[in-house]
């Protein structure tokens, strides 16, 4: 049986860094877990929120055609 390769937490950091400086876009946190091969979980939303309490993102609410607000991330300026 092939075992499941776990990233730390400073891998998983670096690689939503990564790719949310690469998106042209603000990107939900749906997609930032999608970019990243995982699932969106309380564990990589508390992350996201951490990096944006550190600086690293910015944060902002986008109401989407559907009429829902959610929220987007992008690399803080």
């Amino acid at each position: 049986m092939a075992r499941q390769h776990h990233r730390t937490q400073d891998e998983t950091i670096r690689l939503i860094l990564h790719v949310v400086s690469q998106s042209q876009e603000p990107m939900t946190r749906a997609a930032i877990c999608a970019a990243i091969g995982r699932h969106k979980t309380p564990h990589l939303i508390a992350l996201i929120d951490g990096l944006v309490a550190a600086g690293y993102l910015h944060r902002s609410v986008k109401t989407f055609h559907n009429g829902v607000q959610g929220y987007v991330y992008q690399m803080k300026r």
